[in-house]
């Protein structure tokens, strides 16, 4: 017996299917061929662009992953705050993201992380060209702070729940 997780329309469906020939099995087997190549041709095209190799791949995809955490535990504590589903208001300290979220909302909070997230990871690919070191290190560090964050979101979250 198969089990595939796939996206539907209005929420996530668990499917499960006798043998790997039915239409559900080929379906998802299609959507899993066209985002890996998807992924594929952007990573050639951005490996072409930059000459090569990326210097610090699984730095900068665990960078991105753990930014990306931190968007949606920010979401979630702005989310539940503002309707009431906590003890405590929540709201965001960094005073510049503070405007972006006053200013624009949910999309300029996720426009502002973005940034600053494609800045980070610019600089350190900068860094890389000539101290790869360093640039680990800073990547390294912007990921153990993003995830000090990231927990402590999470404690947040857990201690003021309703």
């Amino acid at each position: 017996m198969f089990c595939f997780l796939y996206a539907y329309r209005h929420g996530i469906c668990l499917c499960f299917a006798r043998h790997p020939g039915c239409a559900v099995t080929k379906a998802v087997a299609r959507m899993v061929t066209r985002f890996t190549a998807i992924k594929n041709r952007f990573i050639f095209r951005l490996r072409k662009i930059v000459g090569g190799e990326l210097p610090l791949e699984t730095e900068t995809c665990r960078f991105v992953l753990t930014s990306l955490l931190d968007l949606f535990m920010t979401f979630l504590l702005l989310y539940f705050s503002n309707r009431g589903m906590m003890r405590n208001v929540v709201v965001e300290s960094n005073p510049i993201a503070q405007y972006f979220i006053s200013g624009w909302g949910t999309l300029g909070l996720v426009w502002f992380k973005l940034a600053m997230v494609t800045i980070i990871v610019l600089v350190a690919q900068v860094i890389a060209t000539k101290r790869p070191v360093v640039a680990r290190f800073v990547l390294n560090g912007a990921t153990l702070f993003v995830g000090c964050v990231v927990v402590y979101s999470g404690f947040l979250l857990v201690q003021n729940r309703i």
